[in-house]
C-alpha cells in the first residue's frame, strides 16, 4: 500500500499543471454548490427576523376589518391556549431634515406587556424608567444617521403638524425597532400617543404570543372560531411561504451557476483522465503483466482522483465560507438600513459539498480509467492501443445546431408552449455544452502536455 501510496503521489507532482486545473475545477465547484445550498437558509433567517419585528415571540396579529377603527384588548376571548396578549397602537409620521424626508413609524403598548414578547434594549443596558409626556426612544440607526443624541429636542410632523419630542434613550436596532421596510420605528409612551390620536382606549393591533406547547396554527383556529370573521382579521405575522419562496428566489441563481461550473468541472477531469491515462499505459501494462487484476488497475487510478477530490472538497468549503460573508455582507447592504444577514451554515450543506466533491472527481475519472483497465495485456505491452475518435467536424456542427435551437427557440412560439420551449431550450444549452467543452479541453490538455 505504501508503495501505491507514494505511486499516486509522484504522479500528482509530475504535471502540476494538469494538478492544478483540476484542483480548481472541484475547488470551484464545491465553492459554489455550498454557498448555494447557504445563501438562502441565511437569506431566510435574516427574513425571519425582520418579518418578526415588532412581534418579538409573539405569531398571530388580530386587527379589525375596518381600518378607521380600534380594537379593544378585551375583544380577545379568554381561552388557555392564549399566552400573552399585548396591545399595540400605532400612527405614522415624517422626519425633516436639509430637505430631506423620512418616514417615523410611532408604536405604543403597555410597557410591561411589550417586555413579556418583545423587551427594547436600550444601548446603555439600562432599563425603560420615566417614560413619560413627550418622551421619545428611538434607534441607534436613526440617531447616528441625523446625529441625534440622549436629551436632544426632535420634532415630527404627525397629521400634518409639528411635535417636539425629548429623546429618553437611544436602543439598539433590534427587537420592536427592527424593520423590514425603509424608515424608522420610534417607541412613545402609550398615554402620549393615545392623546395625540384623540383616543380613549383601543389599539391599532393585538399580538398574541401562544402558550407554552401551542402551535400558531391551532391558535389561529380557535380565535377564527370565537371571533366575528366580517369584524376581525386573525393572521400569522410571518409568512413562511413567502419567505421561503424569496430565499429561493435569491439561491436560484447560484444553483445554476453550480451546476455549469459542476458540468464544466466533469469535463476537466474526465478529458485529464483520458490524458492520463494514455501516459500511464506502460505502467498498467506492467501491473497488469505481474499479476494485477483490472479492478486493481482501476481502483490504483481512482485513488487519485479521490486525492483530488478530497483536496478539492476540504479546500472549497472554507472558501466559500469566505465567499458567503462577502455576498451575504453586499446582499445586507442593499436591504433597507443595511441589515447584516447572518451566516447559517448547516451541516448538512458541508456534507454535501463534500460528497459531490469527490462523487464527481470519482465519477469523471471512472469511465477513461475502466477504459484502459480492460484493455488486453498484449495490446497494451506491444504499444498497439488505438483509440475510436468521433470526428471533431461532426461535434461542433451538432453543438452549434443545439446551441441555436436554444438561441431561437424561444421566439417563435408564444403562450402555453413558451414555457416547454424554454426547458427544451435549456437542455440544448446543456447539450452543446456538453458536446463542445470536452473538444476543448482535449484541446487545452494536449497543448499543456506538450
Amino acid at each position: 500500500m505504501k508503495i501505491i501510496l507514494i505511486y499516486i503521489l509522484t504522479n500528482v507532482k509530475e504535471r502540476k499543471t494538469r494538478t492544478v486545473v483540476m484542483l480548481l475545477s472541484i475547488l470551484l465547484s464545491t465553492t459554489l454548490l455550498f454557498v448555494s445550498f447557504s445563501i438562502g437558509v441565511s437569506y431566510e433567517s435574516a427574513q425571519r427576523k425582520m418579518a418578526q419585528g415588532m412581534a418579538g415571540s409573539a405569531s398571530i396579529s388580530v386587527t379589525v376589518t375596518d381600518d378607521t377603527n380600534t380594537i379593544d384588548i378585551s375583544a380577545i376571548p379568554d381561552l388557555s391556549s392564549i399566552g400573552t396578549s399585548v396591545g399595540m397602537l400605532e400612527e405614522s409620521s415624517l422626519y425633516h431634515e436639509n430637505g430631506y424626508y423620512e418616514t417615523v413609524d410611532l408604536i405604543a403598548a403597555d410597557l410591561s406587556q411589550l417586555n413579556q414578547i418583545n423587551k427594547p434594549r436600550l444601548l446603555d443596558g439600562g432599563e425603560i424608567t420615566d417614560f413619560d409626556h413627550n418622551k421619545i426612544i428611538l434607534p441607534d440607526r436613526f440617531t447616528s444617521k441625523y446625529g441625534i443624541e440622549k436629551g436632544d429636542t426632535i420634532t415630527l410632523q404627525i397629521g400634518g403638524s409639528p411635535v417636539s419630542f425629548e429623546v429618553a434613550k437611544i436602543a439598539a436596532y433590534d427587537t420592536v425597532f427592527l424593520r423590514h421596510t425603509r424608515g424608522a420605528t420610534a417607541l412613545l409612551p402609550l398615554s402620549t400617543l393615545t392623546e395625540l390620536l384623540g383616543q380613549t382606549d383601543g389599539y391599532s393591533e393585538i399580538l398574541v404570543k401562544p402558550a407554552k406547547g401551542v402551535s400558531t396554527g391551532d391558535l389561529i383556529s380557535e380565535l377564527k372560531a370565537k371571533l366575528s370573521s366580517s369584524s376581525y382579521k386573525v393572521s400569522k405575522i410571518v409568512n413562511e411561504a413567502q419567505i421561503t419562496a424569496d430565499a429561493r428566489q435569491k439561491s436560484m441563481p447560484f444553483f445554476l451557476i453550480s451546476f455549469f461550473s459542476l458540468t464544466i468541472s466533469i469535463f476537466i477531469i474526465y478529458s485529464s483522465y483520458k490524458v492520463i491515462t494514455l501516459d500511464r499505459l506502460p505502467v498498467i501494462g506492467t501491473f497488469r503483466s505481474i499479476g494485477a487484476t483490472q479492478k486493481a488497475v482501476t481502483r490504483i487510478l481512482l485513488l487519485e482522483s479521490l486525492l483530488y477530490g478530497c483536496m478539492g472538497g476540504l479546500i472549497g468549503i472554507p472558501v466559500g465560507m469566505f465567499v458567503l460573508k462577502l455576498i451575504l455582507h453586499g446582499m445586507g447592504q442593499s436591504l433597507s438600513q443595511g441589515i447584516e444577514i447572518p451566516v447559517v451554515i448547516s451541516p448538512l450543506s458541508i456534507m454535501i459539498s463534500f460528497t459531490v466533491a469527490i462523487a464527481v472527481s470519482l465519477l469523471s475519472a471512472w469511465l477513461p480509467v475502466r477504459r484502459a483497465s480492460r484493455l488486453p495485456i498484449k495490446d497494451v505491452v506491444l504499444g498497439t492501443v488505438e483509440e475510436k475518435r468521433i470526428p471533431r467536424s461532426f461535434i461542433v456542427g451538432i453543438g452549434i445546431i443545439l446551441f441555436l435551437i436554444s438561441v431561437f427557440l424561444p421566439k417563435v412560439v408564444s403562450g402555453k408552449m413558451l414555457y416547454l420551449a424554454g426547458g427544451f431550450s435549456l437542455l440544448g444549452l446543456i447539450a452543446a455544452t456538453i458536446l463542445v467543452i470536452p473538444l476543448m479541453t482535449n484541446l487545452i490538455f494536449m497543448g499543456l502536455e506538450h
